[in-house]
């Protein structure tokens, strides 16, 4: 197993390149190519005719048509033939055990709707499903009704493509094949194109960036899953790679931005952040390429050091009213990287921090602000000019989707004290209050539906109500489905 200090992971930052189409990747295709027998000259990562000509060779063998550029579907064949430069260890392992869930989402009853859909009836892919062409960042018009809510088109496409993945790995052969004809018509229908500029620390593009990569994350999970159990022809795979690599790269951005004083300039920490390296993380995984791969890593170190002696991350309370609520995301996506990343031997939960900062420490946090919301949450809430506490202000209860981060940490860490404690917190009454529900801080019904008080973090999980669940979509998977066991979440 592969442990990384702090240090390391700084050195890793600084001598690894983190853009679409670097020297670093020209070279390691150059040195795969010498090794199979080809002639693409000196393996310096400049990109030109000799190099072209020798993929274009290499390709050729494989029935696959000439290319321009490099492209997903050569880097998902080199590196899956030559261990040269960069590849990593376990080219295909996305997750770890993702080949032994079947056994698991086979089950039926109790075990599986807790874990899998928490009985929020996720829909999954239809096979009238067309893909998303051209959109903006505030491009609605796809949004359909979700029992998971129809913030918006992307959410929805994640769902359902997170749902078929999960049904295909429990051996619906039908919905694999439901699943696969609808991924392959993106290339075709030139899908997720957009008439916004890639810019940097440009909140136009960063909205348009969240939404398309809370559809790609999905899409290569999924492509890891039918290639597991279905294993369609390269040549048949070969274009949705193409497509899929050139839209992860399109749609990748760091900020220059990260500041760890002061909530609004820390864009490397903000949740949308995280969302955005998660697909060239996972494709990077997929296809065995280091240089996607180690784009997660800037963005777990940024929100790690940001975080606060009392847990709480400054981008996520900074949102007042949805403090816990964006807490959640974050973790989410936080967990998301590590389990990506120990997929690969990379345990970033080992990480040593300098303040002693950890993923414990967060979800202490939440702890506490949902026992005790004025304490925890209000004295953020209320220093924030975005976030005024008022009765138009967003309401405190959007704990939906928020806990895809407790089937990992409950895998990962069954015997921490945090555990326990979410056995017995009790939502504070203050959430459900009479004036909260007159002022609109939360919803009358979703209060009525929790269940009579005292509410328990774990009723609404698991007994009392359908609009919490342990799932979010722009993780890319099920949580409950993919990390979890019927013994391990409390």
């Amino acid at each position: 197993m592969r442990k990384i200090t702090l240090f390391l992971v700084a050195f890793y930052f600084c001598v690894s390149g983190v853009h679409a189409q670097s020297n670093e990747t020209v070279a390691y295709v150059q040195e795969a190519l010498q090794e199979l027998g080809y002639d693409p000259g000196t393996a310096d990562g400049s990109w030109g005719r000799r190099t072209r000509k020798a993929l274009n060779e290499y390709r050729a063998t494989l029935n696959l048509p000439e290319m321009e550029d490099v492209t997903g579907s050569s880097l998902y064949s080199l590196h899956r033939s030559v261990a040269a430069g960069q590849t990593l260890p376990y080219p295909g392992r996305v997750l770890e055990g993702l080949d032994n869930r079947a056994a698991f989402l086979q089950k039926r009853g109790l075990v599986r709707e807790r874990y899998c859909n928490n009985r929020l009836n996720l829909r999954s892919v239809g096979a009238n499903w067309t893909p998303v062409t051209r959109f903006s960042e505030t491009d609605v018009s796809f949004a359909g009704p979700s029992p998971i809510g129809s913030e918006n088109w992307s959410w929805k496409i994640a769902e359902g493509v997170s749902v078929a993945s999960a049904n295909c790995i429990a051996g619906d052969t039908a919905q694999c094949e439901v699943l696969w004809s609808y991924l392959k018509k993106w290339p075709a229908a030139d899908g997720l194109s957009t008439a916004a500029k890639k810019v940097e620390n440009s909140e136009k593009f960063n909205r348009t960036a969240y939404l398309a990569n809370t559809v790609l994350q999905p899409m290569v999970m999924a492509t890891a899953v039918l290639v597991e159990t279905q294993n369609p022809p390269l040549e048949e795979l070969a274009p949705f790679l193409d497509w899929l690599y050139g839209r992860v790269n399109q749609y990748h951005f760091i900020s220059d931005k990260n500041t760890l004083v002061g909530d609004a300039d820390n864009t490397l920490a903000r949740h949308q952040a995280l969302a955005a390296v998660l697909p060239s993380m996972t494709l990077g995984a997929f296809i065995g390429d280091v240089e996607l791969f180690e784009r997660g890593f800037p963005q777990f170190e940024a929100a790690l050091l940001s975080q606060r002696p009392d847990g709480s991350f400054p981008t996520a309370t900074k949102r007042g009213s949805l403090a816990l609520h964006y807490s959640g995301l974050q973790l989410s996506y936080l967990f998301a990287i590590a389990e990506i990343a120990k997929s690969q031997d990379f345990d970033l939960y080992e990480v040593t921090w300098p303040k002693g900062q950890d993923l414990h420490r967060a979800i202490t946090y939440m702890l506490r602000g949902w026992s005790n919301w004025s304490k925890h949450v209000l004295k953020y809430a209320s220093e924030n000019a975005d976030a005024p506490m008022t009765p138009s202000s967003a309401a405190i209860e959007k704990f939906t989707y928020g806990f895809g981060w407790l089937p990992a940490y409950a895998r990962r860490f069954e015997n921490h004290p945090n555990l326990s404690l979410m056995n017995g917190v009790s939502i504070d009454p203050v959430v459900c209050s009479p004036a909260h529900i007159a002022e609109g801080r939360v919803d009358r019904a979703w209060c009525a539906q929790a269940g009579p008080p005292p509410l328990t973090l774990r009723a609404m999980l698991l007994d009392n109500t359908s609009k919490v669940a342990v799932f979010n979509p722009a993780m890319g998977f099920n949580s409950g489905c993919f990390l979890s066991t019927a013994e391990d979440l409390f």
